[in-house]
């Protein structure tokens, strides 16, 4: 028992070590997205965001931390011969990677509840944060901006007033039509721009529309356009409905329950069981980071951390890249694709477990 303690605090202390390294590396990377995201957001908004994008990452940033510890644990326990001791002592190897499984457990159930229910509310709540920041950056344009340019929306004007800069003059105006979803495109001899309650309000003077279907006459005097800012932004709902990824768990099955299109309901079921494939993905870490760790123990262990960081990689980017195209594009049953790079995994991971106990 206390061997079995001993192996599961290592893990415990690399894992931690790998995921403040990790951390330390990423949030530079992620304050700059923040920044290109929230351009005129203050120090407050900026602060806010930060932690939604680590903790969007924390269920894919957990199991390659959770690798890296296996491999570094295991291959340091084989370097310093206390692998070879324990097996002397008439512990046989398959006991010594309980203390693994029992951590990919928890691990496991702490990574499906992110998935589940975390993940998908946080990401609700960077669009607010987006939209705040979007208010903002329209109610402070520079005085010399004569362009706007977002999602499905763009308004250049010739010249700004400069007594009154939110008052544009001979205007172009392109947008979606709501209704029929064609594009308008729309001059105006003057526009007055500004955010209200959630919306981007635009009044238009001397209107000429090019496209037929935008519902307006050849000259028309004054035209209004409410658009909210969520519409300004990268859509989130399909059909009227949000987007899968913004939904937990529970609202996914609540929408089977209603949803009747066969195609929407491969989609739906299809991110459950994506979702659940991707937080089991310890266990298949574990099969394979210990072998490998044991494998190269002779070596530099810089060459088991890197073999370890390609089996991750490369499932995630099977399971993200093909699985979503085959899920989305092909007949296979939907389990079948959801679970396959962890299966394919488990199946590589046999003979690689068999010859590292060996050893």
């Amino acid at each position: 028992m206390k061997l079995q303690l001993y192996i599961l605090r290592q893990l415990v202390q690399a894992l931690a070590f790998g995921a403040v390294a990790i951390i330390v590396l990423a949030v530079p990377g992620v304050a700059v997205n923040a920044v290109h995201k929230l351009p005129a957001a203050d120090g407050g908004l900026l602060m806010a965001y930060l932690p939604t994008v680590l903790q969007s990452l924390a269920p894919y940033v957990l199991p390659l931390c959770f690798l890296l510890a296996v491999v570094a644990t295991y291959g340091r326990l084989a370097a310093d011969r206390e692998w070879t001791a324990i097996q002397m002592a008439g512990f046989h190897p398959i006991k010594l990677l309980l203390p693994g499984f029992i951590l990919a457990l928890v691990l496991s159930g702490v990574t499906w509840w992110l998935f589940a229910e975390r993940v998908p509310q946080t990401k609700a709540n960077q669009r607010v944060l987006i939209a705040q920041s979007l208010e903002r950056t329209l109610s402070n344009l520079p005085p010399g901006r004569t362009t706007v340019e977002f999602h499905g929306f763009f308004l250049r004007g010739a010249w700004r007033d400069p007594r009154d800069p939110n008052y544009w003059h001979e205007v172009y105006l392109r947008r979606a039509d709501e209704s029929s979803q064609e594009r308008i495109d729309v001059f105006a001899e003057r526009a007055h721009i500004r955010t209200q309650q959630g919306a981007l309000v635009v009044d238009l003077e001397g209107v000429r529309a090019l496209a037929p279907g935008a519902g307006l006459r050849t000259e028309q005097a004054h035209v209004r356009y409410s658009i909210p800012l969520e519409d300004l932004m990268a859509p989130s709902k399909v059909g009227g409905r949000p987007r899968a990824r913004y939904r937990t768990v529970s609202q996914i099955y609540e929408d089977l329950l209603v949803e009747e299109d066969p195609t929407k309901r491969r989609r739906l079921n299809f991110e459950i069981q994506k979702r659940g494939s991707r937080s089991v993905v310890y266990l298949l870490f574990l099969l394979l980071g210990a072998p490998t760790g044991l494998i190269l123990r002779r070596g530099n262990q810089l060459a088991a951390l890197a073999v370890a960081s390609g089996f991750g990689i490369g499932y995630y980017a099977i399971s993200m890249n093909l699985g979503s195209k085959l899920a989305l594009n092909t007949e296979l049953p939907v389990m079948l694709v959801a679970w396959g790079p962890t299966g394919v995994g488990l199946l590589v991971s046999i003979p690689l477990l068999y010859r590292g106990l060996r050893r």
